[in-house]
């Protein structure tokens, strides 16, 4: 009997060991090209110069947005909302144990809610700082097992980000603040007040966009600043060959923000808006190829809608935070849902433009980039592929990083469980970015992109 049993243990091991999949095993991350340049045509531009720089003006107002405005956006209901919530599901900490609805309770004291607004401060960022729901820096997960998906961070807010300060809590450690995309709490050693002469020296209607991502910014003394995420904006001062001055804002001791300058080069740095073609698109996703997930920006990172966002930010095309924003609300949404896997994937071959569509599913949001073998292809960010695991359980291939995949990654596992974790099934809508009437000269037919030869067959779609 106990050899019986050893010999249970033994292979219970050994089938558990063959599940544990790493993300070099998922065959689209390591069968699919992951270098942007071959999907694009580098001699080609993608959206007309005209277009471009009609979106790129919409870009800077709304970019700019917190600077004008006297009073808060947000109304009291909406600021108490994070609170109720996560009193009522207080959720898991860090150690793992179930939170405490008191301690959510101790926070909106903290907030001194009652005489809201208490503040009307125009404001910038200083440094790379998180953007909070609650007025903490402490996680809330759903589950005791949640990582990474901090409930309770917003968003990155990048350094020198405009900022309208509606609310400061009793201490002052924390300012609720509203910025260009989002508002949410953020530290108050990371901000700094602006003054109407500041704001106009800064909003000088001349700009630059970092194109590498985390680009190390020294102020004229050559003291270290911050790293700039790409796509992070600074107001040009002039160009002087291959060197871009630009402003950049640090406190003084009263959290005033004052003027200083830093030097670019034009490999870190261009003029915005970059024009928009297969050269420059090729080299900004390739910067963003690979890159870690982060939920919500967690530790500098990118999520998904993150990723897509910031990577059209050089080229001027505004897009919101969130997933469902990006999908509704920044462009021409055709809803998918009812449609069967077959035809959705017909619907965005033949109306879906390489490289300005989005794909969404509710949480996720994917890039459409192109065809290959009758199947659509993907660029975004995710932490992985629901699986079925030992005695059913539900799993989770891991990859948490950006990739290039098709809208079914891990398939040949045979373990991915449609609809919950096969991305064509769940599909919900595409967002064309763009009028497709603009284009029409230029779309490559029939595979709406530059096919790309695999080393080895892609898993099938169901059919």
């Amino acid at each position: 009997m106990r050899k019986i049993i050893n010999l249970i243990i033994v292979l219970s091991i050994l089938f558990l060991s063959g599940c544990a999949v790493t993300p070099e095993t998922i065959r689209d991350i390591r069968e699919l090209p992951q270098d942007h340049a071959s999907f694009l045509d580098p001699g080609r531009t993608y959206l007309p110069d005209a277009e471009q720089q009609e979106l790129d003006t919409r870009y800077n107002t709304r970019y700019f947005s917190p600077w004008h405005r006297d009073k808060p956006v947000q109304p009291l209901s909406q600021v108490v909302r994070p609170f109720l919530r996560f009193e009522k599901y207080p959720g898991y900490g860090e150690n793992r144990r179930k939170r405490d609805a008191a301690w959510i309770k101790k926070l909106l004291d903290s907030a001194g809610l009652d005489d809201y607004p208490n503040a009307g401060f125009a404001a910038i960022t200083t440094d790379n700082t998180d953007l909070r729901a609650l007025p903490t820096h402490k996680p809330v997960f759903s589950y005791s097992n949640g990582y990474p998906f901090d409930r309770l961070q917003e968003s990155l807010i990048a350094a020198n980000t405009p900022l309208f300060i509606s609310h400061m809590t009793a201490d002052r450690s924390w300012f609720l603040v509203e910025t260009p995309y989002a508002h949410g709490w953020i530290k108050s050693r990371d901000v700094a007040f602006t003054d109407p002469d500041f704001t106009k020296k800064w909003e000088n209607g001349r700009y630059t966009v970092v194109i590498r991502d985390k680009t190390p910014f020294y102020d004229n003394r050559n003291h270290f600043l911050f790293r700039a995420p790409l796509g992070s904006i600074f107001p040009l001062l002039e160009e002087t060959g291959g060197t871009l001055h630009v402003l950049v804002a640090s406190p003084d001791l009263n959290r005033q923000a004052v003027i200083g300058t830093a030097s670019l080069s034009k490999e870190s740095a261009a003029l915005k808006p970059v024009k928009m073609t297969g050269t420059n698109l090729i080299r900004t996703a390739n910067e963003l190829i690979n890159e870690t997930y982060g939920w919500g920006g967690l530790y500098e990172n990118r999520d998904c809608s993150a990723m897509i966002k910031d990577f059209f930010a050089p080229f001027g095309l505004w897009l919101s935070r969130h997933s469902s924003d990006q999908a509704k609300k920044d462009g021409v949404f055709i809803d998918l849902r009812g449609f069967s896997p077959e035809e959705k994937e017909k619907m965005i071959i033949q109306q879906g433009i390489p490289y300005l569509t989005l794909l969404w599913i509710k949480g996720h949001i994917m890039l459409y980039i192109g065809v290959h073998r009758g199947h659509p292809l993907v660029f975004h960010n995710f932490w992985g592929a629901r699986t079925t695991g030992f005695l059913g359980r539900s799993e989770r291939i891991i990859v948490g990083h950006a990739a290039v995949t098709t809208l079914q990654p891990g398939r040949e596992q045979g373990r991915v469980m449609p609809p919950a974790g096969d991305y064509l099934h769940k599909i919900a809508g595409m967002t064309l970015l763009v009028d497709p009437a603009e284009l029409q000269k230029d779309r490559e037919a029939p595979d709406n992109g530059k096919r790309v030869r695999i080393k080895a067959p892609l898993p099938h779609s169901p059919d």
